[in-house]
């Protein structure tokens, strides 16, 4: 995908773009926060599965952790079309409320590490912000997924379509690695996690009736 062509889908609608960016950070905040610091239910732990036993703590990979935020806007801002953005807010919206229903009916929780003393700064402010719960199913998982997979379809006509989207994939894998690494979730929290992003895509942005695929024109 050649600079030009980058700026020209950026241009487009970029005023909805910014609308839907802001009304969704906003819905998701509420759903996802309100149930984790004010929980209706008591929350049950997660149980340690024997992988998650070996999987060792990673604090440094709260980075890649993180970055999350960095890939999450990649896809919807190199949309062109009304129509996809439609698709797309339908898979964030759905995979939201899902999450919801989970968080506020079933809360879970995962036991983190104790001695944290040592870890880098970014990962105790993770951990300060970030309540224990809201644990099953991984929303970072299926955010991380589902931007993957729309990031594969944006780039499927790009001339270096399979660098990219493999980096995009190998990307989206490794935060979900990482949800583990940092001892946010367990494997079955990002399990579900990846279901439900991959689930989400499939329904609403699965080619041939994806979002790059829609004839409507801006």
């Amino acid at each position: 995908m050649k600079k030009d062509e980058v700026i020209f889908r950026i241009k487009q609608n970029w005023g909805l773009k910014l609308m839907l960016g802001a009304g969704l950070c906003v819905m998701f905040a509420a759903l996802y926060l309100l149930p984790q610091h004010y929980p209706v239910f008591p929350a049950t732990v997660m149980p340690l599965l024997w992988i998650d036993r070996k999987i060792p703590f990673m604090p440094d990979s709260v980075y890649l952790y993180e970055s999350l935020y960095l890939i999450m806007p990649v896809a919807p801002w190199l949309m062109t079309t009304k129509a996809e953005l439609s698709q797309y807010s339908k898979g964030i919206i759905l995979m939201t409320f899902i999450g919801f229903c989970f968080f506020f009916f079933t809360p879970t929780f995962v036991l983190r590490p104790t001695d944290v003393q040592d870890t880098n700064m970014l990962y105790r402010l993770l951990i300060q912000l970030d309540n224990p719960l809201n644990a099953f199913p991984s929303l970072h998982v299926a955010f991380a997924l589902f931007h993957g997979a729309c990031c594969h379809v944006i780039f499927s006509t790009s001339s270096k379509s399979r660098f990219l989207q493999g980096f995009f994939w190998l990307w989206a894998l490794g935060i979900m690695v990482s949800t583990l690494l940092t001892k946010q979730h367990v494997f079955v929290d990002a399990l579900a996690g990846a279901i439900l992003g991959l689930g989400s895509f499939a329904l609403f942005c699965r080619p041939p009736k994806s979002c790059a695929d829609n004839e409507e024109t801006v």
